[in-house]
């Protein structure tokens, strides 16, 4: 919300069948999140990145994200928070920073979550240590990463260009003209794309055939209106 006129109304309709409204702060800091495989009172590897761009562009699926090194600030928080819960499994801590880099916590995701390649490529592979943690296997210990890749969800790196057309000057938003240069410029830095395997393009065939019967379908309700 912007304006206090746009807040009343936002509480007027998330309030009409009852219950309360919580205002949180706006956040225009970095988004970032540490991963976590933990099982029997034992850590066996940690994990972090942070989301350039989001799909909404306010918050939600990162679309363009970067493995970095854990920050010791929210990494240490974040790992006093799974072993004080006993969240075994995988789990995703997700802070998000103010303007002046203090971290808050948003949310626990215990939960292999959509941005989970870019720890894969970078030699944490969640995936197979969630495999044999509920085989019962004895679970690998990964005690390093690669840091530095990138990785894009271009299906939602495209909508989320397209929605600051739609949400310009919203808070957090780019203006349109800087987030479509962002856009083509991030083509020439090297990083991998999701869904994207030259030795099993399936995925990659799947999700570019369901992304453009969403275009058309989109185009079809938008001409209809008119």
């Amino acid at each position: 919300m912007t304006t206090p006129e746009e807040a009343r109304r936002a509480v007027e309709e998330l309030t009409r069948l009852g219950g309360s409204t919580l205002f949180q702060q706006f956040l225009s800091g970095r988004r970032e999140a540490v991963s976590f495989m933990y099982a029997n009172g034992e850590m066996y590897t940690r994990f972090a990145q942070w989301a350039k761009r989001t799909q909404p562009p306010l918050g939600g699926t990162s679309v363009l994200r970067q493995g970095i090194a854990i920050p010791a600030d929210i990494g240490d928080q974040a790992e006093h928070l799974v072993r004080e819960i006993e969240l075994e499994g995988y789990s995703e801590i997700e802070f998000r920073r103010d303007s002046n880099g203090m971290p808050y916590l948003m949310e626990i995701n215990p939960r292999l979550s959509a941005s989970v390649e870019v720890a894969v490529r970078a030699g944490v592979d969640f995936p197979y240590l969630l495999y044999q943690w509920a085989n019962g296997d004895p679970i690998d210990h990964v005690k390093g990463y690669r840091v530095g890749g990138w990785m894009r969800y271009l299906e939602g790196d495209i909508l989320t260009t397209m929605q600051t057309l739609s949400q310009r000057g919203r808070p957090g938003v780019q203006p349109p003209a800087q987030a479509i240069l962002d856009f083509f410029l991030t083509f020439l830095k090297p990083m991998g794309y999701d869904y994207m395997d030259w030795k099993d393009p399936r995925p990659t065939w799947t999700a570019t055939t369901g992304f453009a019967s969403y275009i058309v379908r989109r185009l079809g309700r938008s001409l209809s209106k008119r």
